[in-house]
This record gives C-alpha cells, sequence and structure tokens, in this order.
C-alpha cells in the first residue's frame, strides 16, 4: 500500500466514527487510542525519510522537512486527543452539550489532521493552497465547539480573516505561475520551481511573493496579520487550541518555508531577508507588549503563540532552517502542555480571568508546578529545550549582521518573560478561592508532564551532531545515522 495513504487511514475512520451521535461514551478513548496508533504509523512512515531524505519530484510526497512536521504535527494531535478524553466528558457536567455537538468534535478534529497532512504533504504550491484553505473551513466549527457568543464572534473572526488572508495568498500564486511567461510552460510544483526560478520574470515573481507571505503570514499570526489568532486560541477547547497552536501554524510556517526557498533559488534571497527578518523581529517585540496587559489566561498563551511565530519566522529570514526546525518542535512542545494545562485550570476555578485565578499551588501542586516549569519554558529558560534554540537563533541573527533584528528580539524577549512570570506568578501563588472545591485529578497532567520532560531532554540532547542531522534532513542530504 502507498505510505500516504497508510497516513490518512486512521484520521479519515476518525471522521467518520464522529458522525455516529450514540458513540458519546466509548469515541474519547477510541480517539486516543487511535492517535497513538497514528503517531506509530507516522513514526514508521517519516522515519526512513529523516535517514535519507531527498527531494521530492511528485505533487505529494515525503522530504525533510515535512516528515519532521509530520512527527511534530501528529504529536500534538495524539496529545490533545488524550487529554480530551479527560477533559471534554467532564466538562459536559457543567454544560449541556448534546451528543451529536460532543461526537462532531472528533469528526473535525480527524478532517482538520487531514486537511493539516495535505499541507505537509503537498509538493504543489497550488495543492498547499487549497490544503490551507481547508484547514481554516474545518477547525472553525471548533472554534464555535462551545456555542457562546465570544466563541461565536471568535469563529467569525477568524473565517473573515483567515479568508481574506488565503485569497492573497492565491493572487501571489497567480502571479508566481505569470512569472513563468518566460520559460513557455506552467508548473506550480516545487521542485521544478527551484530548478527554473532563476529564469522566471523577477518582478512578478518578487510580487507573488509578498503576496503570499501577506497571505500565508495571516494564517501563522504574524504581526499586524494576527487579529484573529488570540480570539479563537482562546474560545477554542484546550485541546483544539493545543492543535490550533502547536500543529496549525506549523503548517503555515512551512508553506512560508518553501516559498523562500523557491525565492533563493531564484537569486532573490536578499528580498527574502529584507521582508522576513523584520517581519519576525516586529512580531516578537509586538507580542511581548501586548502581553503585558492580559487578563485571561489563553489569550495570554495565544499572544505567546504569536512572539514565537515570530522567532520562527525570523529563523526563516536568516536561512537558519536547522534551527526553524528544532524550535517548532520545541515551541509545539510547550506551548500544548500550557493549552492543556489551562483547560485543567478553567474547569477546576470556572474562570480563565487572571483576576480571578490564584493559589493553584494550594489547589494542586502538580498542576501549579507543571504551570511554573512550562512558563519558564516558554519564556526561553534553561534548561528547556526552548533556551537552546532562541539563543541559537539570536547567535545566528548577530552572525548575520541583522543586529538590530537581534536587539529587538531581546527586547521583546526580555518583556515576554516579565510579563507572563509576572502573570503566572499570580496564578500559582496566594489563597485559592473557596469556589474551588474539586479534588484535581493527577491523571490529567501526564500528558502536560510528559511533554515537559520531553522539552528538558531536548534542551539537554542538543549537540553539533543532533545539529548536523537537523541540517541534512533541512537540506535534504544523508539524514540520521
Amino acid at each position: 500500500m502507498n505510505p500516504l495513504l497508510c497516513l490518512l487511514i486512521i484520521p479519515l475512520a476518525l471522521a467518520l466514527l464522529g458522525l455516529y451521535s450514540r458513540g458519546a461514551r466509548w469515541i474519547p478513548w477510541t480517539a486516543a487510542m487511535a492517535m497513538v496508533v497514528q503517531l506509530a504509523v507516522v513514526i514508521y512512515t517519516c522515519l526512513p525519510v529523516l535517514r535519507h531524505p531527498g527531494a521530492v519530484a511528485a505533487d505529494f510526497g515525503i522530504d525533510g522537512p515535512s516528515a519532521a512536521f509530520l512527527l511534530i504535527v501528529t504529536l500534538v494531535a495524539a496529545c490533545a486527543l488524550i487529554q480530551a478524553a479527560f477533559l471534554l466528558p467532564a466538562e459536559r457536567q457543567n454544560e449541556e452539550i448534546p451528543d451529536r455537538r460532543f461526537c462532531f468534535f472528533y469528526t473535525l478534529c480527524g478532517l482538520f489532521l487531514l486537511a493539516m497532512y495535505g499541507v505537509l504533504l503537498s509538493q504543489h504550491l497550488g495543492y498547499l493552497w487549497i490544503a490551507m484553505e481547508a484547514t481554516t473551513l474545518l477547525s472553525a466549527p471548533l472554534v464555535y465547539y462551545h456555542r457562546s457568543r465570544r466563541s461565536l464572534e471568535a469563529a467569525w473572526k477568524y473565517l473573515l480573516l483567515c479568508s481574506v488572508g488565503i485569497a492573497l495568498a492565491l493572487f501571489g500564486t497567480l502571479l508566481i505561475a505569470a512569472a513563468q511567461h518566460t520559460t513557455g510552460a506552467i508548473t506550480l510544483s516545487f521542485s521544478a520551481l527551484q530548478a527554473h526560478a532563476a529564469s522566471f520574470d523577477p518582478r512578478l515573481l518578487r510580487l507573488g511573493f509578498i503576496f503570499c507571505i501577506l497571505g500565508f503570514g495571516t494564517k501563522a499570526g504574524l504581526f499586524p496579520l494576527h487579529n484573529w489568532l488570540p480570539d479563537a486560541h482562546s474560545e477554542a477547547p484546550a485541546p483544539a487550541s493545543a492543535m490550533l497552536s502547536g500543529a496549525l501554524l506549523n503548517c503555515a510556517l512551512l508553506a512560508i518555508w518553501r516559498l523562500a526557498q523557491m525565492m533563493d533559488a531564484a537569486g532573490q534571497g536578499a528580498l527574502v531577508r529584507q521582508v522576513l527578518v523584520p517581519a519576525g523581529a516586529i512580531t516578537v517585540l509586538a507580542a511581548g507588549v501586548m502581553l503585558l496587559r492580559q487578563h485571561d489566561l489563553k489569550r495570554m498563551w495565544a499572544y505567546s503563540s504569536v512572539e514565537h511565530v515570530g522567532l520562527l519566522t525570523l529563523a526563516i529570514g536568516i536561512g537558519a532552517t536547522p534551527l526553524f526546525l528544532l524550535h517548532a518542535l520545541n515551541h509545539s512542545l510547550v506551548k500544548v502542555a500550557l493549552f492543556l494545562l489551562a483547560g485543567n485550570i478553567l474547569h477546576l476555578y470556572g474562570t480563565k480571568s487572571l483576576n480571578k485565578l490564584s493559589g493553584l499551588l494550594q489547589a494542586s501542586p502538580l498542576w501549579g508546578g507543571l504551570l511554573t516549569a512550562a512558563t519558564f519554558a516558554i519564556a526561553g529558560s534553561p534548561p528547556f529545550g526552548t533556551f537552546i534554540s532562541e539563543w541559537l537563533l539570536l547567535r545566528d541573527t548577530f552572525a548575520a549582521g541583522e543586529r538590530l533584528a537581534a536587539v529587538l528580539v531581546l527586547v521583546g524577549l526580555t518583556i515576554t518573560f516579565i510579563a507572563l512570570t509576572t502573570h503566572v506568578a499570580r496564578v500559582v501563588f496566594g489563597q485559592a478561592p473557596s469556589s474551588v472545591t474539586r479534588t484535581p485529578a493527577r491523571s490529567w497532567a501526564v500528558v502536560p508532564s510528559l511533554l515537559m520532560i520531553a522539552s528538558l531532554a531536548t534542551g539537554l540532547a542538543i549537540s553539533p551532531a543532533v545539529m548536523a542531522v537537523l541540517t541534512s534532513v533541512a537540506m535534504g542530504k544523508v539524514g540520521m545515522p
């Protein structure tokens, strides 16, 4: 059987199972176990590619970067749906959610995962655009899961802004196709684009690249195109928020990376740097400033995602592809843990308002300790993996001569550290409200704990040999031994 088809079987089966509304009792754990199997399938499929990465000539296939992101996205989805098996049934005790809507959540998750796979597997700019639009249409109902006024507003804003962004990306795609009038043949295959980009009309190619960055940058959450992101990530159920932040943003960033590779092949690397380096640095700084005045726990982590999108964009801009892959992994591990913990806290306290959250260490020492550790990790503190990738990224930014961008990032990271630690200190310390009467379940901390252990291991395991492997995977040469 075609390896690509093997990747699609379990998500498609999950989508079909969710249509059976009488399966509300058994579908949460069935989905969780299915995603564990799916993770094993993806590892089995991607490991040979990581060992011997190379270019892909077909319209769909797995190269080194897509194999790395397939692993990240599947890991995120597996963690989210395992946690959903704990959290979503418990939420139904406080909120009347019909079986049909509850089960349909899993249908949407399966289809959303398939759409993200479509983005990652696409070696064709046109098909990538279609898959990216599908991710928007299939994840917007997840944002509206709770059927509240705020979730409706968030879903509408998400659909509207991302659809406008994707329309801009479509126009950019058409311009890239038009730039090939000098060659006599039109193709949107990434391998062909890179092979012949030097002979394209440079004016149309540059304009197409800028429009594509505007479009996919909206989907990624680059400042000032990020306005949909805090609302959508805040109003979605915690498992959906984890997938939006830890998986979907990576898909949009991979699209930007592929476009940057095409522009480099066309001899337009200077334009890539002129566009992406300032965009990344300004996004980091702006996110840090916006984090100072946050009053919602999940919105705070959403703005933190904007900050890390800026860091990843900066990595693409300076051509540090190995750091792009490394930091994407580090961010996903910690951010998924934070959103899942936020879901736990929301269920325990009945609110996500930072002004009403306090005494988490008293109410649950385990959850409080994990939240504290994850906050330091996402703020780039040692010895977690985020510290290593951020430090290496700053080093390479200075080495690339982008001193102003590096200074802006340093300022943004400093503001972010102060903001996050200040907000979270109020949550974990102090006296727990008298309304907190539930006994926190230790089992709900298993998935966040494993993610934090993985982040710690990533920070301790990074070595020159590991960076060499990441470089080979990124460049399509011989990879893992």
